[in-house]
């Protein structure tokens, strides 16, 4: 819900009443104005409960419902945006709650409201039965509630719930909404516990890890699927690919045999099929039931999808109820990982799962936070997906693509989006060498920087550094068009170099506002932009280009035929000096 006048006066009286009694900035009263209207108290009663300053390590503030049974943590913002939580969520995860539930010793420095909270909560100890966290601000629930950067970080709070269970001695619910402050209730939070069949296992053990191998029924994995959808595969390498991919019509043969056929036993498929690997927060075993606590599928979701898709095809042929015995007869080989999803090790295992395909070095990022963030960011701005597991993309059905609010028919990828950035960033010697970029952690970290997901950059000027990449054949023929034949042989070297000095020529142009309103909201290869890159290759980059290849030391090096000079840093430091003379360019960022 948008900022209103009546919300500003509220804030500003509230403030302007108790600021000097409990200090803080004005926006910490958000908190104040919120628990006084929620909990219909006045301000002298619950002023405690608030963090009037820092220190307060993700929550700003509490709330105990002891009638209910009920403890309320917060985090506000003033704000419209719900890209502020993220750092939020992440210190709440990984500091706060640690600090309240599980770290006996207190920091002195804390924020005055935690000592009262510590000191509530050893009184109510046996009161409480539920935890509620709630980030509360002023936009819209709805995007938040499809924000993959907050589901990942809202997952993490999510896993301390054994932090709760330690302090309390007993089974507590925990559950994490992004709430509008507006009147309504959040939607259902997807059910995190799942119990399935699984039969003959067999327990090991690694540090305080367990690994559970056993035999896991087909329908039991639907299920779970049925219920989370595309959360049950975000720690997957790869996402579901494409249903007419020939292993994915292989499972639905072997499906189509076993249960409309009866040609074969449902047995029989557990020895065909490599098995699957899932995380699960917590395991409880109890005989042959396994209850899985946030559950998430490292490899097999294609087996997944695969059935899923089965099940569609199929819903009305009579055979699938005829065999709907013999369906929850198939069964998979199954590990299960009990540990954090979102952990370190959770990925080791995840990459050493997909080894039956070469797993790429970007593959492995593709559950990294940047990722996530740049693909709310996509989605968010301008309506477009971005594809940072292999194959995301072509899994969606059109139904699932309007539920996002993708209008793009196509989508942003996240190799050639890794060569935009380094464009961007006149990083030209690492655009042909990306396995080094992701897997250096400090060059992938300098590559996708943080920033970029940020409100502060502009989405559609990403989009028209990324769409020069899509179209640089255009302006490269016109590149080569326009220069002395003698020149064309280094020109074919000089892709990257180009693609470099576009982006700087868009942003440093003057109609930048204008470009980025035509062609900055769609992956379109529209004929006018590749023309207007065609006109900036003709007007900026070939003199940029022409000068600098009139340089002594590049004549050279252009007479022995080393044209590896135009993948350097070096030669676009060169280039971008000559167009500060020429036209006062400067490096400008994205």
């Amino acid at each position: 819900m948008p900022i209103t006048q009546k919300d500003k006066q509220q804030l500003d009286e509230l403030h302007a009443q108790h600021g000097r009694t409990f200090g803080g900035k004005k926006e910490d009263y958000f908190a104040l104005l919120y628990l006084t209207r929620k909990f219909k108290v006045e301000p002298e009663e619950i002023a405690h409960q608030v963090a009037f300053g820092n220190r307060d390590y993700g929550l700003d503030a509490y709330h105990i419902d002891r009638k209910a049974g009920n403890l309320y943590l917060y985090q506000f913002k003033w704000s419209e945006s719900h890209a502020l939580f993220r750092e939020s969520m992440v210190r709440l995860a990984e500091a706060g709650l640690p600090r309240i539930f599980g770290n006996p010793t207190q920091d002195p420095l804390q924020n005055e409201f935690l000592r009262y909270l510590a000191q509530d909560l050893e009184e109510c100890r046996g009161l409480i039965e539920r935890v509620y966290v709630q980030f509360v601000f002023k936009g819209d629930r709805d995007a938040a509630e499809a924000s993959e950067g907050l589901a990942s970080r809202r997952e993490d709070i999510e896993n301390k719930q054994h932090l709760l269970e330690a302090y309390f001695g007993r089974d507590i619910t925990i559950r994490v909404d992004v709430i509008a402050d507006r009147p309504g209730f959040p939607p259902p939070a997807p059910v995190q516990t799942h119990a399935v069949q699984l039969r003959d296992a067999v327990v090991t053990t690694h540090g305080d890890r367990r690994l559970l191998v056993g035999f896991i029924r087909l329908i039991d994995l639907h299920d779970i699927y049925l219920t989370l959808r595309q959360r049950f595969f975000d720690r997957n390498i790869r996402a579901a690919l494409s249903a007419d991919n020939a292993p994915n019509k292989r499972i639905r043969g072997a499906l189509a045999d076993i249960v409309l056929h009866e040609k074969e036993e449902p047995d029989v498929f557990a020895f065909r099929h490599n098995g699957v690997t899932l995380a699960a927060e917590r395991v409880s075993l109890d005989g042959a039931t396994a209850t899985l606590h946030v559950p998430r599928l490292l490899n097999g979701a294609q087996t997944v999808s695969s059935l899923a898709r089965f099940l569609e095809d199929h819903e009305a042929h009579p055979g699938l109820r005829r065999g709907r015995e013999r369906l929850e007869r198939v069964q998979v080989l199954a590990k299960i990982v009990e540990a954090d999803p979102a952990s370190e090790f959770v990925v080791e295992v995840t990459i050493a799962n997909n080894q039956q395909n070469p797993v790429q070095p970007w593959a492995l990022r593709a559950m990294d936070r940047r990722q996530v963030d740049l693909a709310d960011k996509f989605r968010e701005d301008v309506g477009i997906f971005y594809s940072r597991q292999e194959g995301a993309f072509e899994s969606l059905s059109d139904e699932e693509k309007q539920d996002l609010g993708i209008e793009d028919p196509k989508d942003v990828r996240i190799r050639p989006l890794a060569q935009t950035f380094l464009a961007a960033q006149g990083e030209i010697d690492k655009m042909s060498r990306l396995p080094d970029v992701f897997e250096s952690t400090a060059l992938y970290e300098a590559t996708f920087k943080s920033a970029y997901s940020l409100p502060s950059t502009n989405t559609r000027s990403i989009v028209l550094a990324y769409k020069v990449g899509l179209v640089l054949n255009s302006p490269w023929e016109k590149l080569r068009e326009v220069a002395p034949a003698k020149y064309d042989a280094p020109i074919r070297r000089a892709k990257s170099l180009l693609w470099a000095l576009l982006v700087q020529a868009l942003l440093n142009d003057p109609k930048l506002e204008h470009d980025r309103d035509q062609y900055g909201g769609s992956l379109a290869k529209e004929r006018a932009f590749r023309e207007r890159l065609q006109a900036l290759t003709t007007s900026r980059v070939w003199p940029i280009l022409r000068e600098v290849f009139a340089a002594p030391t590049y004549q050279e090096k252009l007479q022995q035929e080393k044209f590896e000079f135009l993948r350097t840093k070096e030669v676009y430091k060169r280039a971008m000096d000559v167009a500060y003379t020429k036209w006062n360019w400067s490096r400008r960022p994205l």
